[in-house]
């Protein structure tokens, strides 16, 4: 029986993963056509790559509700830069070394000044958001450029070019956190920071490079986002931190910190991103997906803290 619970709570994700998809391609025949699962994955890359740096900022304790923010400003920093004849690489250069910069702001304010994450980024999305209004002048900014046609719109092996970019977020945090010192740090600290200080953890450290690492991925799905559309708007990359979020904790990922895995991300972000597609296909009014969404949050975390609850009293 024990071994049922366990495999019960490893796949559970996956086998919910999959009756949702049953129900849905019963409830709307598009669902399953080439066409309509390539554009899924397509869209998902974007929030994919959020989710990759959330994974880590969940599991070191902290939330970054940041991300979206960097995301719109990010591609507009790289749709200014691209216009005005920089090259693709010193745009990726900039771009990289913006998200940096915010990173570790943020990180500072959460270790060093030990204000709450949600606030700390709060605060530094709203500057970002400013920010991003400044560059735009609130006017979506159209790009031509190859490379970003590339990457946003064409397809290797069959396969759309931001997908691939999602992996490899994937499999660079996988590494961090599975094959490296500072990844057990990360599990240490979000399990219990006063704990690891005492250990010899340097754990203000730990926690500014994991907003830093964050901010990188999120400027990154900036570059991806606007490749995708062509075009950076004032809006961009808005509400994409709740769908990070969302994805993440479905993933199984523990909302207080100390325990999550990368690989199940994957399926959470696939896991949004059907919803949000199904309901295109449904002719779903998108402000009820902003509904659900929050729904799902909430009910992932009052289950992973019941669980959580349950076990400590037993």
């Amino acid at each position: 029986m024990k071994i049922k619970k366990i495999n019960l709570r490893n796949y559970g994700v996956i086998i919910g993963f999959l009756v949702l998809c049953a129900i849905i391609s019963f409830a709307t025949p598009a669902f399953l056509t080439t066409r309509n699962i390539l554009n899924l994955l397509r869209q998902s890359a974007v929030v994919g790559v959020l989710s990759a740096g959330m994974t880590l900022i969940i599991i070191s304790g902290n939330f970054d509700i940041s991300v979206g923010y960097i995301c719109g400003c990010a591609g507009a920093i790289a749709a200014v830069l691209l216009n005005k004849g920089f090259s693709f690489v010193t745009m990726f250069v900039v771009v990289i070394l913006f998200g940096a910069l915010v990173g570790t702001v943020s990180g500072f304010a959460v270790a060093k000044l030990a204000i709450p994450s949600m606030i700390a980024t709060l605060g530094m999305g709203q500057v970002i958001n400013g920010a991003l209004l400044l560059i735009t002048g609130g006017y979506p900014i159209s790009i031509q450029n190859d490379a970003m046609t590339y990457i946003g719109k064409e397809s290797f092996l069959g396969i759309p070019v931001p997908i691939y970019l999602f992996v490899i977020a994937i499999i660079l945090v996988n590494i961090v956190l599975r094959r490296t010192v500072l990844g057990r740090h990360i599990y240490s600290v979000g399990g219990n920071d006063e704990t690891s200080r005492l250990s010899g953890i340097r754990v203000d450290f730990v926690k500014i490079i994991t907003f830093v690492m964050s901010s990188i991925l999120a400027a990154i799905s900036g570059i991806i986002l606007t490749a995708r559309v062509g075009t950076a708007t004032a809006t961009a990359g808005s509400g994409y931190e709740l769908d990070a979020i969302a994805a993440v904790v479905i993933g199984g990922t523990c909302v207080s910190g100390g325990e999550g895995n990368a690989w199940k991300t994957i399926i959470g972000v696939l896991f949004m991103s059907v919803i949000s597609n199904s309901f295109n296909l449904l002719e779903v009014h998108v402000y009820f997906q902003y509904v659900l969404k929050g729904l799902i949050i909430l009910v992932a975390v009052g289950f992973d803290s019941y669980n959580r609850k349950r076990a400590s009293v037993s």
